[in-house]
């Protein structure tokens, strides 16, 4: 179990992230080095071609890579990110990204996300890399 500092310290970064919640974006269980969120496809998240724009995709998957790499109770900061785009989903599709970190070392952590669709085929393929500042907290 967390501490109640970090889980309040986890929750008050979720809050601050308006862009997510204006999208929709509900989190399920959030702890250090682990996030899953959901979504629901809106119409006007499609693209000309009618499939779910990559940008929402993109930002499902680096929305629960940012609350992963910072549940940790540390400032840790995207220094890179890059998405693979394996399925195409549509409108009504829930897509649920879950961010694990793969490692962890000095200032730097590195994560896999991956975006499901609702029958738990694979959307997308994230890798992320974050910056860990030292002896710096977002808490305060």
């Amino acid at each position: 179990m967390l501490p109640e500092d970090t889980v309040q310290f986890i929750r008050g970064l979720i809050e601050k992230d308006s862009f997510p919640k204006a999208l929709g974006i509900r989190f399920g269980r959030v702890a250090p080095g682990y996030a899953e969120a959901t979504l629901t496809v809106q119409e006007n998240m499609l693209n000309f071609a009618g499939v779910t724009h990559g940008g929402v995709v993109f930002t499902l998957a680096d929305t629960v890579f940012g609350a992963a790499s910072n549940a940790y109770g540390e400032t840790a900061l995207a220094i890179h990110a890059n998405i693979s785009y394996v399925r195409a989903t549509g409108t009504g599709s829930v897509l649920t990204a879950r961010a694990v970190e793969e490692s962890r070392s000095g200032r730097l952590t590195h994560f896999r996300v991956t975006v499901e669709d609702g029958e738990g085929q694979l959307v997308a393929l994230f890798h992320g890399v974050a910056y860990i500042k030292r002896n710096s907290t977002s808490r305060g």
